[in-house]
């Protein structure tokens, strides 16, 4: 599993160097190996043009922004997990051993809970609303909301340009960016509810390694938690072709792979890897965090899926076939054979409808 490819050291300097303030450690190390090498490569604010003797400086400057709501109404096909919500409908033309559908309703439901969806009551359902963090700084980017983040990727596409590296990072400027919900803080809600702080905002371009532009989006919950007890936390990790990445919008259409974590209340983690490129497929796995299995010596907290009860399931989507495969297991410990991110047979296997996404 691409879950498991990271070295321990580039795990580790992960955790270390680039790590969110607060969260535990979370048990997917999902970045993938040309991510990791790529924030390895550029840590200092100042990158030297090959052009000149002159030097070019990370733009990155404090963003502090405030919403009416944080809670996502319109145009909810753009956010992250719009594509997978439509594409696991059963093809209604096949029949399955299981119930098919009673599945794809657990996959949205699952997928829901973690992303603070909503959905229509109609069938299929449709995604009527979105709160979290990762989609709404997502929305800040892909509508040119913020000058300082067009600043930012107008610098990385100059230096595409001149095929000369390129960051922009407010980790390493040390500035903050900062979102408050003014709905939330006017009714008295939590501070985690209302305050949603982003330790890193990032694109790096790195044309003598990848030769790809890396985003990366970290978002570390604020507020007070319970002590030995894990923060939430999100994650999302893109690489993006350059000849294909613009200055503005989203830049849906120039990604290549998409990799993170989202890690909620009651210890439970979902981690997914997400291929734009080549071999369109998603791959999630939910389960518990490191606290929540023991440090990876026992099974996480149950839930229910498809009418059983687990605490570890793995769902592989396959755009072009179009096809669903779910690994589930319960009471098994983490990195055995038996466990569910492990397993090679699938629990379910269905053909879904073909959607007309991702071909």
């Amino acid at each position: 599993m691409l879950y498991r490819l990271l070295s321990a050291q580039l795990t580790l300097a992960f955790h270390n160097e680039f790590r969110t303030p607060g969260p535990s450690e979370m048990r997917h190390s999902c970045l993938f190996v040309a991510i990791s090498l790529a924030l390895l490569t550029l840590s200092g604010c100042r990158v030297e043009s090959g052009g000149d003797s002159t030097s070019t400086l990370n733009p990155a400057t404090n963003v502090d922004l405030r919403f009416s709501t944080f809670t996502l109404l319109e145009q909810t096909d753009t956010v992250l997990f719009a594509d997978l919500i439509q594409a696991v409908e059963p093809d209604p033309n096949t029949q399955s051993t299981f119930d098919a559908a009673a599945v794809a309703d657990s996959i949205r439901n699952q997928i829901a809970l973690f992303a603070g969806l909503t959905y229509s009551d109609e069938q299929p359902p449709q995604i009527e609303s979105a709160r979290n963090p990762l989609d709404i700084i997502r929305r800040v980017i892909g509508e040119n909301a913020v000058e300082n983040f067009n600043e930012g990727r107008q610098y990385i596409v100059g230096r595409i340009k001149q095929g000369e590296a390129g960051e922009y990072s407010n980790r390493t400027n040390q500035v903050q960016i900062r979102f408050i919900d003014e709905s939330a803080l006017k009714d008295g809600q939590p501070e985690n509810d209302y305050n949603w702080q982003y330790p890193i905002v990032k694109w790096v371009y790195t044309p003598e390694s990848s030769n790809l532009v890396t985003r990366v989006l970290t978002w570390a919950s604020s507020g007070s938690f319970p002590p030995g007890s894990t923060r939430p936390s999100a994650t999302l990790a893109t690489q993006f072709l350059p000849e294909a990445f613009s200055s503005s919008g989203y830049n849906d259409g120039a990604r290549v792979i998409t990799e993170g974590s989202v890690v909620i209340e009651n210890e439970r983690e979902m981690a997914f890897a997400r291929s734009y490129s080549g071999s369109n497929t998603d791959s999630l796995i939910i389960d518990g965090t490191a606290i929540g299995t023991s440090e990876n010596t026992e099974g996480g907290p149950e839930f229910t899926f498809a009418g059983q009860i687990v605490d570890c399931v793995k769902i592989e989507m396959d755009y072009e076939l179009p096809k669903v495969r779910v690994y589930t297991s319960i009471d098994q410990t983490p990195s055995t054979d038996a466990y569910c991110s492990e397993k090679t047979e699938p629990e379910y296997e269905y053909a879904t409808k073909e959607s007309g996404l991702r071909p």
